[in-house]
């Protein structure tokens, strides 16, 4: 009976070894899980505070204060970097802008200024013409030859009045070009003692 009763005790081993297995996948398994939150919270608190990614954190170690503010430091270096690039971008925008803008206008002012020179053509060829109309005497005067005479005469006159006026008006311009190139040439010659002189505020006052 005590040989068949140690017999029947023999499975028990097995039993243990399975339980011991158990316990050692378990522990495994927590290690390997411990392991993993280690190195997430070690990287995150690199990367937060601007550490070596190279260097170690332990879980109880202690962030110095020379860490946090070099990692503040780095933060504000990273974000006035951003900054500065976003407003050059900005300064290079606009520039283009203004540019395309000038050579628009300077288009624009060349096209009406041919349109000038054409028109001032006109007028001379016109000019002679009317000198021809009125220097021909008609053989046979009559009521037609006075009303076209009386019509090319209110014609001169509306254009001569017109005339007048318009060179007035460019005598005005060229005066107030003339005076504001003279104004910036003497302020690159003299600097901002010339603009705070009462010569600058006279040519200023006066367009």
């Amino acid at each position: 009976m005590a040989q068949a009763s140690s017999k029947s005790k023999k499975p028990a081993p097995v039993n243990d070894n399975f339980l011991e297995a158990l316990r050692d996948l378990s522990k495994g398994v927590v290690d390997d899980a411990r392991t993993q939150l280690h190195q997430a919270v070690t990287s995150d608190v690199r990367s937060s505070f601007g550490l070596d990614s190279s260097g170690t954190l332990n879980p109880n170690e202690q962030v110095s204060i020379n860490q946090l503010q070099k990692a503040e430091a780095q933060g504000e270096e990273k974000a006035e970097n951003r900054f500065s690039s976003r407003i050059e971008q900005m300064r290079s925008e606009e520039r283009s802008r203004l540019l395309r803008e000038e050579a628009a206008s300077r288009s624009q002012i060349d096209s009406i200024r041919n349109e000038i020179l054409s028109l001032a053509k006109s007028m001379g060829d016109f000019a002679q013409e009317v000198q021809m109309a009125a220097m021909q005497a008609p053989a046979n005067p009559g009521i037609y030859h006075k009303g076209f005479f009386a019509h090319l005469k209110s014609v001169i006159s509306l254009l001569r009045q017109r005339v007048d006026s318009s060179k007035n008006w460019l005598a005005s311009a060229n005066s107030r070009a003339n005076k504001r190139g003279h104004y910036w040439g003497q302020v690159q010659k003299s600097g901002t003692k010339y603009m705070l002189s009462s010569e600058r505020y006279m040519v200023t006052s006066t367009g």
